[in-house]
């Protein structure tokens, strides 16, 4: 199977690429020869299409002829935009976030397109599953912070002491935490769903506590003596909120509402790198790099939703480790469960009930959607 591999992006000021044109020799040649990349691929990384002609035993082609005519499409950040440019029963591979954008979905369903997104891209190492992005969730922890911190004008080693709050424990939360200690931001507290001993591989230095929904649906901290005090209260008292958490769109977690924006005293800066609109804060939405802060009484809200952009070259390295293990499953059609399990719709049958369930679809084919909660275009 032939592959378009996409480089430029409809999405603003986002320079990642699925694959590092460093990367490209590695490939093994029967793999390579199928790789079709988009003219001008490898420029900003300072490898001319001669270059990659000659790797790849193919001519370079220009984006539209590369949606509009090949049948496989490998891209970072697809949008509505391409989805509807590539053709009937084409193969899209990249960041697709079906599930929350009904639209997408309709389009796959619709074109009978197979839809496999690097979101549901998980290792099984045997006791866990493993996000095969990891490194580029802790890329987004920390080019969030870093540049949320830029834009405000703040830094923890000029100017006074600054208290940070990060929720979750994962990939992204780690890439913050990394980024706060680089700014002099060093008074940091984690609050995670684990009960604190069971959180694996913690960082020396900073304070962890678990939090857990109540009898209510709003949220407390656990502390050791079995009491259990509200969230809200500690989020409300810190210079620095970071939002790392892993939402799951059917059931998410809403950390703060409309009506605690009120008991923001004083300014309060919420990083928001995990960004789903209304998800972890009611007022949540993605921004962007153009405007990427949203002042909400007190808050300062930042939702950019792919910070790793700024280190594009760094996050494109990244990225191919990820993918090129894959690309052989992918090119010479081979099984792989890592490739299968996340197909989120095949053929134009979907195969994540996620969809289902999140846009209240009906299930069966061709899936009527029943309303329009939560759903968004």
């Amino acid at each position: 199977m032939d592959i378009a591999v996409i480089g430029t992006s409809r999405k603003e000021n986002e320079n990642r690429r699925p694959i590092h044109p460093s990367h490209i020799a590695n490939i093994p040649k029967q793999v390579r020869e199928h790789l079709i990349f988009e003219r001008g691929y490898g420029m900003p990384f300072g490898m001319s299409d001669d270059e990659i002609r000659f790797l790849t035993g193919n001519d370079l082609m220009d984006r539209k002829q590369l949606l509009r005519n090949l049948k496989a499409v490998l891209i970072t950040k697809p949008v509505i935009e391409d989805f509807e440019e590539v053709g009937n029963g084409t193969m899209v591979w990249g960041w697709l976030h079906s599930v929350q954008q009904r639209y997408i979905a309709q389009l796959g369903i619709d074109k009978k397109l197979t839809l496999i997104a690097w979101e549901n891209m998980y290792y099984e190492s045997g006791r866990e599953l493993i996000h095969t992005f990891s490194r580029n969730n802790e890329l987004a922890g920390y080019c969030g912070v870093q540049h949320a911190l830029e834009v405000v004008g703040l830094d923890g080693n000029f100017g006074p002491v600054r208290d940070a709050a990060i929720i979750s424990f994962g990939s992204v939360s780690r890439g913050a935490i990394f980024s706060l200690r680089s700014h002099g931001i060093n008074n940091i507290t984690v609050y995670t769903q684990r009960p604190t001993s069971l959180v694996a591989n913690q960082i020396p230095g900073i304070t962890y506590h678990q939090f857990a929904e109540n009898e209510f649906g709003g949220f407390d901290i656990i502390h050791l003596n079995g009491s259990r005090t509200p969230i809200i209260d500690e989020l409300t008292s810190v210079d620095i909120i970071v939002n790392g958490i892993l939402q799951n769109p059917v059931k998410p977690i809403i950390l703060v509402n409309d009506d605690d924006i009120i008991r923001f005293q004083t300014s309060c800066l919420v990083i928001d790198v995990s960004c789903s609109k209304g998800m972890g804060f009611s007022f949540a939405y993605p921004t962007t790099f153009s405007n990427p802060i949203a002042n909400i009484g007190n808050i300062q809200y930042y939702g950019v939703d792919h910070t790793p952009t700024l280190l594009w070259n760094s996050a494109t390295w990244e990225i191919s480790q990820v993918l090129l293990p894959y690309l052989e499953s992918v090119v010479l059609e081979k099984e792989n469960k890592v490739i299968t399990d996340a197909i989120d719709i095949k053929n134009g049958k979907i195969m994540n009930q996620d969809i289902l369930m999140y846009q209240n679809r009906s299930k069966v084919y061709p899936y009527k959607q029943l309303s329009d909660e939560k759903v968004s275009q």
